[in-house]
């Protein structure tokens, strides 16, 4: 991809990993202390010893005169003993290399994040390390590190260079987030594992955290005091983060939202927006800096929504009130509204249904309160006499009831109206369905009954027919009977002119196509209509032919209703020819 000059320069000035945060990304391996016991031309022993932990190697020999406990505890390590590094004084396990040979085992790999800060800017490189300790030299030696991902932040913008997208190793994917956030995330965590449809981010550790918090800027993003000991947070105990990034995104394109609500402990906005990119557009608006506007309050409620942190599904149904009803609820009756109908059912869903009905909400809530009150079943919700009361108006409606009449509205039993509304709209649908059924069927009656050279298709009216037929030539079609009375599949019977009630073949169409068609047992044996077992289709090849071309044709007719076959291109040239003559 072609990039912009601001882009290559801040490429070309990223900042580069330090001797720091190497001994840090060091620091994140399991610690080894490697030795090997060796004999000189003397034959005097003594053991080479490397430390992964401090980069450290020596050959220590084996002196009678020398005393010390430290230098006779180095001569005498066991395989995997565990000690403090001599050196560094860090907790090391202690490896044989006589019996780790190629230690495989031990290769070892981890996901970083390393911050800089370079004035009001974040960077922030997401790194794979490895190490596999093969050779002498990658005993002591760093970890290998490989760029997955970069990350400037700055106030109002956030630029990732991805080194994951295909074909972009030498020359990242720049993507940008300015101004606001969408729905869709530009810039995304590092570290993706899974499939290109399918894919999730892997946690990762945080190093040079002392960047963030001596930055000008981001030192007032809360993510490790604040973010950190929200409800169901690491609560500065978690080695590995994932969210980080999308936290850090927000911050930069809304630093006096996150600050606020991170600072007055209103976390589910901000979790909304970090985890989902939901910003609640129906309860408040991100792009205001002023609270007060943002949420469509004055300072009173302002205040009491940053004490009392409520839902924003009732700041929504607050404002969702206000726009269709042009009345304003109270913040507490807004929460007590949101929770009067559980867990499994949104408040917006019941104030949607108001509005389709044009009901009004205080008229509607106490109805439900009057229906409450009289029902003496334990265990019912307002959720369930809701669902109860929708499913009541939507067969009214379907009925064409005047829904302008309290008493159709506000039925006195609604347990019974609801009954009667619905078995009453079940049975008209029921008489509409057979009468499409009826129609149908005496559609597919005309168009596909034909009769020829002694041969002649009946469709079939009745299932018990369609039963017989199969009953008596043995094979499946009965279980066809419902799908053809319903339309699903059409069923026809090819019989003899001279014996029209003899099951003889059975066939299944597809429009105007034969899907299959079978005689006695699907052919498998013989029988006294066909001995020789030939399939129908070559049996009376001529005559399906002409019927289906009569089918193709439209399934014309004479004035006596009997078929009006198409003349074939030979038989209209002769004709042509004829007239001419």
């Amino acid at each position: 991809m072609e990039y912009t000059d601001r882009e290559r320069a801040l490429l070309e000035g990223w900042p580069t990993v330090t001797e720091e945060d190497l001994a840090q990304m060091n620091d994140l391996f399991p610690h080894y202390l490697f030795f090997r016991r060796e004999e000189d031309l003397m034959g005097l022993s003594g053991v080479k010893l490397w430390a992964s932990c401090c980069g450290h190697k020596e050959a220590r020999p084996y002196l009678t005169r020398e005393m010390e406990s430290d230098h006779w505890s180095l001569l005498d390590l066991g395989h995997k003993d565990k000690l403090t590094c001599p050196w560094c004084g860090r907790e090391v396990t202690a490896i044989d290399l006589s019996k780790a040979k190629g230690r495989k085992g031990l290769r070892h790999y981890e996901l970083t994040v390393v911050l800089h800060a370079r004035g009001e800017a974040l960077y922030a490189d997401a790194l794979v390390l490895r190490k596999d300790y093969a050779d002498e030299a990658a005993l002591t030696a760093r970890p290998e590190a490989m760029c997955s991902s970069g990350y400037y932040f700055a106030r109002g913008e956030v630029m990732q260079a991805d080194h994951q997208f295909p074909g972009t190793k030498d020359r990242p994917f720049i993507t940008w987030e300015r101004g606001r956030l969408g729905r869709r995330k530009l810039v995304q965590e590092p570290f993706k594992s899974g499939s290109i449809s399918w894919y999730s981010h892997d946690s990762y550790s945080i190093l040079n955290r002392e960047a963030l918090e001596g930055s000008h800027f981001f030192r007032y993003c809360g993510f490790f005091d604040r973010w950190e000991y929200r409800p169901g947070g690491g609560r500065g105990y978690a080695a590995k983060f994932h969210e980080l990034i999308s936290y850090l995104t927000a911050y930069s394109i809304y630093p006096r939202q996150i600050e606020m609500l991170s600072k007055a402990g209103y976390w589910e906005p901000v979790a909304d927006l970090v985890w989902e990119r939901k910003k609640n557009a129906a309860a408040m608006c991100w792009e205001e800096d002023d609270p007060r506007r943002a949420f469509g309050v004055d300072k009173r409620e302002l205040c009491w929504i940053m004490a009392v942190h409520p839902p924003m599904e009732s700041l929504a149904v607050r404002n969702y009130v206000g726009r269709t009803w042009g009345k304003t609820w109270d913040l507490a009756f807004c929460v007590d509204f949101c929770s009067l109908w559980g867990p499994h059912l949104s408040s917006m869903v019941v104030l949607r249904f108001l509005r389709r009905y044009r009901l009004e909400p205080g008229r509607f809530l106490r109805y439900m309160d009057r229906v409450f009150s009289g029902v003496d079943i334990e265990d019912v919700y307002y959720a369930d006499l809701f669902e109860l009361y929708r499913d009541y108006l939507d067969a009214a409606y379907g009925l064409g009831w005047c829904l302008e009449h309290s008493q159709v509205l506000w039925p006195e039993d609604l347990s019974a109206a609801h009954d009667r509304a619905t078995a009453e709209l079940e049975e008209r649908r029921c008489r509409q369905e057979r009468a499409r059924q009826a129609v149908s069927r005496k559609e597919r009656r005309l168009k596909y009954e034909f009769e020829l050279d002694e041969l002649k298709i009946v469709f079939p009216v009745t299932a018990a027919a369609i039963r017989r037929e199969g009953k008596a030539l043995q094979h499946c079609v009965g279980g066809y009977a419902e799908r053809h009375l319903t339309g699903v599949t059409t069923i026809l019977f090819l019989r003899r002119s001279d014996r029209p009630n003899k099951p003889y073949i059975t066939i299944e169409m597809d429009g105007n196509q034969i899907r299959q068609i079978h005689g006695f047992r699907n052919e498998a044996v013989a029988c006294a209509a066909n001995p020789d077992r030939v399939s129908p289709r070559v049996l009376h090849r001529e005559f399906l032919a002409t019927w289906l071309r009569w089918l193709q044709a439209g399934s014309k007719r004479n004035e006596d209703g009997t078929p009006r076959l198409p003349r074939r291109k030979k038989e209209r040239s002769a004709e042509l020819t004829d007239r001419t003559a």
